[in-house]
């Protein structure tokens, strides 16, 4: 049964590409110096298509890091949280009610590359000695277990932040709040947007404007 699923599956995910094959190919002109199929302008747009989201996608990421996460950073520096005896809480920081900042401290992420915690470094000193206390315990046994590491469990109300001092100038500039403006974001988005456009749909004219050169410089020979 599972078979005759998976086969059905392949069958309509099939069906469906040449749909989209059929609907969306571009004709091509008739070409006398190429020999190009709709098929290639097809793959061709996917292409630049996928760039343009990308390049979408990678200009708002950009954005969230220097925006959303930078704010934070650029207020840990500010506020002198440069190691752990100056380290401070969200409370002290002003964002214990930062439900999204709160979000990025728990999953990790970017923000954990630069950002470090008091707590989470004590938890990672605790663990380091138990491992090195259980292999020594275990050094001779012919098939010693598997040392399980204790889970550190984020509080976010609890926690102590510092940014470590050596990161400070390469965070300064990771951060920086210049060039991280929504309209210039948005105007890279519609831009990007027109880009793809133009090119998909001009492509076959622009070939077939070459193809044209080419013949014309082949009659003059």
């Amino acid at each position: 049964m599972l078979a005759l699923a998976l086969a059905g599956e392949k069958s309509l995910i099939a069906e469906l590409w040449e749909y989209f094959v059929d609907k969306y190919s571009i004709e091509m002109p008739y070409l006398e110096n190429f020999k190009i199929e709709s098929n290639a302008l097809l793959s061709f747009n996917l292409i630049v298509i996928g760039l343009t989201i990308g390049i979408i996608i990678a200009s708002f990421a950009t954005l969230y890091n220097k925006r959303y996460i930078g704010d934070f950073v650029r207020k840990i520096i500010s506020e002198g949280c440069l190691d752990a005896n100056t380290a401070k809480t969200l409370d002290q920081l002003g964002y214990l009610r930062n439900i999204g900042i709160r979000n990025v401290i728990k999953s990790g992420g970017t923000l954990s590359r630069w950002v470090r915690c008091v707590e989470e470094d004590e938890h990672l000193a605790a663990v380091e000695a138990k491992r090195a206390e259980f292999e020594e315990l275990h050094k001779d046994d012919p098939k010693p277990p598997k040392f399980v590491e204790p889970t550190f469990k984020r509080d976010c109300n609890t926690m102590h932040f510092y940014l470590p001092e050596e990161k400070k100038y390469a965070a300064e500039v990771k951060f920086e709040k210049a060039g991280a403006n929504p309209i210039a974001v948005l105007l890279v988005a519609i831009i990007s947007i027109i880009l793809c456009v133009f090119i998909c749909y001009m492509l076959p004219d622009t070939i077939k404007l070459v193809d044209n050169f080419i013949s014309v410089m082949k009659g003059n020979k």
